[in-house]
């Protein structure tokens, strides 16, 4: 059963004291007080004399001051406490993020707590110790491993592939712990499902070990390291951000060295394969002007000869300018290509290390080069392409 009628008689009270487990007060009983009287468990003397058990009807005190002695309940964490750190010397961390914490007083704060929202005391230091509570159950659970040989108390033990001594966490509850606000965010994104599906999760968890070992690795005892570690806990973040971005930044950088190679590999592929094609149908190109240079060295020409001749050497042409007109649309394609690339590296130097902006001024360099002397051979296989019509030409007029 509650006792929180108790917390109202100490609040009621001109006079109160506590003596652990022993509460005595002096009430002026009025109607109200003696409803809330009715309700008390414990009680031991009414005005010095022992009760012994006897039902006592407190209107007949109404209109009077009387004293009042109780033995409060001591037998589990549910109980009277002489002030807050009392009750942290009692405290022992038997409780996960989702179990409630026991009904608790606080005799010389006039704190109370109570799962009962409507009779809790609304205080900074119940939620700070709950979220406390919550919190060191996900440290519970970023822990590699549970010390069994230090008692009753939590201690979180924590490894790191760099470092042969572990980080140990004794986890104890101070006074100074619970005098502040913590944002204890950085815990919710570790411990988190969706945070399991992020691509980085496992290195984040690698960094927050590298960071503990950096930030505690002065050889604290473990209930040192523990207050250390929340005490400081925004000076532990900064040093963990600062060093999950450093390592972020060596990975962006070698994936983007990597898609700068990729990109140069893939544009000057395609390049080569598009000059090779057209370099491989030219072929007919001089083959045409021999055949047609033979044909005219025969001497006179028949009429219907000649026809065909100029025929099959337009339709040469006409099939090798579409070839050409094919290539040529997809070198514009591969210029836009490049161009997509260049557009999403530009305005990024000052992100990228100097080794990477060199290495892409260079990627540039060389791929403008490639695409400048595909441009010109492009120019060139133009002309080459009307060659048999102007051998053709020529053939008749010196004919």
């Amino acid at each position: 059963m509650s006792f929180y009628p108790l917390v109202q008689l100490r609040r009621a009270a001109s006079q109160h004291s506590f003596n652990r487990p022993v509460f005595s007060c002096s009430v002026h009983v009025t109607e109200g007080i003696a409803e809330i009287l009715e309700q008390c468990e414990y009680l031991r003397e009414i005005n010095g004399s022992d009760i012994d058990g006897n039902s006592v009807n407190f209107n007949d005190y109404i209109d009077q001051e009387i004293e009042l002695t109780f033995r409060t309940p001591r037998t589990n964490e549910s109980q009277f406490y002489q002030n807050l750190n009392a009750f942290l010397d009692n405290f022992t961390f038997s409780y996960s993020e989702d179990v409630e914490l026991p009904e608790f007083y606080l005799f010389d704060e006039d704190l109370y707590y109570s799962a009962n929202s409507i009779e809790s005391d609304d205080d900074d230091i119940f939620s700070r110790l709950k979220l406390l509570i919550r919190s060191v159950a996900k440290l519970e659970n970023l822990a590699h491993y549970h010390d069994e040989k230090m008692g009753d108390s939590r201690t979180l033990v924590y490894l790191s592939g760099e470092h042969r001594t572990p980080i140990v966490l004794s986890v104890s509850i101070s006074e100074n712990l619970l005098s502040k606000d913590i944002n204890f965010s950085l815990l919710n994104e570790l411990t988190s499902a969706e945070s399991e599906l992020n691509m980085h999760y496992s290195d984040k968890l690698s960094v927050f070990y590298a960071s503990l070992h950096e930030f505690l690795g002065g050889g604290y005892a473990p209930d040192e390291a523990f207050n250390k570690l929340i005490d400081s806990w925004g000076a532990f973040v900064a040093l963990y951000q600062n060093n999950l971005s450093t390592y972020l930044s060596g990975f962006s950088f070698h994936k983007a060295k990597k898609e700068v190679a990729e990109a140069e590999i893939e544009l000057s592929e395609k390049l080569t394969n598009l000059t090779s094609d057209i370099v491989f149908k030219l072929f007919s190109v001089p083959a045409s002007v021999m055949a047609l240079a033979a044909i005219m060295q025969k001497g006179q020409l028949d009429a219907l000869v000649f026809v065909l001749l100029v025929i099959g050497v337009i339709v040469t042409i006409l099939l090798m300018y579409g070839l050409l007109k094919s290539q040529k649309n997809k070198y514009e394609s591969l210029e836009k290509a490049k161009d997509l690339v260049f557009s999403s590296i530009d305005g990024k130097e000052a992100e990228y290390p100097d080794e990477l902006n060199t290495e892409i001024t260079a990627m540039k360099s060389r791929l403008n080069k490639h695409f400048k002397s595909t441009g010109k051979w492009l120019g060139y296989y133009k002309v080459a392409i009307f060659s048999p019509l102007i051998a053709l030409i020529l053939f008749i007029i010196i004919a």
